[in-house]
């Protein structure tokens, strides 16, 4: 089973798959990426960093399950990550998620979001500045378009009780 989560960036997605990993049992799948590593990610952990040439590499030899460009980088999914467990967790960005969800039913999709006003805190918490954060609303505004896409949309107003409620879908989805 293939669970995607996506929403815009700061929503907390990757906050929530880390707690969801103290309760149930998934694997993870590592995105490749071309963008900098931040000074606490981990290598293979958070992502797989690789230069721009290695990555369309990735691409001309058909490697990834779904692959965007977001920003100035890409980001991606290599096929060989699904090969991993019988029960696969993805944290993609909007575009790439939606594009997996129309073209594969058996994909299980959850969007994560949360009111502009906190996601504009987050953001400035990240040391962004003010045209960063306007673009990433805007950004935001035109991922939510896509939500229809999605089986569960979620709304991350309180941690722990956004976590049981993805959990009790995980339950759920694995009794099926």
């Amino acid at each position: 089973m293939i669970i995607i989560f996506s929403g815009p960036s700061g929503v907390g997605k990757s906050t929530i798959i880390n707690n969801l990993s103290n309760d149930f049992n998934f694997y993870f799948s590592t995105s490749h990426t071309t963008r900098p590593r931040r000074e606490s990610e981990i290598e293979g952990k958070d992502y797989y960093f690789i230069s721009e040439d290695e990555f369309n590499s990735m691409i001309n030899n058909d490697e990834f399950l779904e692959y965007e460009r977001y920003g100035s980088y890409y980001y991606g999914t290599s096929k060989k990550e699904l090969e991993r467990n019988d029960f696969i967790v993805l944290d993609l960005e909007v575009n790439g998620a939606t594009k997996l969800l129309t073209s594969n039913d058996s994909y299980i999709g959850i969007f994560i979001d949360i009111d502009d006003n906190v996601l504009i805190e987050r953001l400035n918490e990240r040391g962004h500045d003010d045209q960063f954060i306007q673009e990433r609303m805007n950004l935001a505004k035109e991922q939510r378009q896509s939500m229809g896409n999605f089986d569960y949309i979620i709304k991350n107003i309180d941690l722990k009780a956004t976590i049981k409620e993805i959990l009790d879908i995980l339950y759920d989805l694995e009794k099926k």
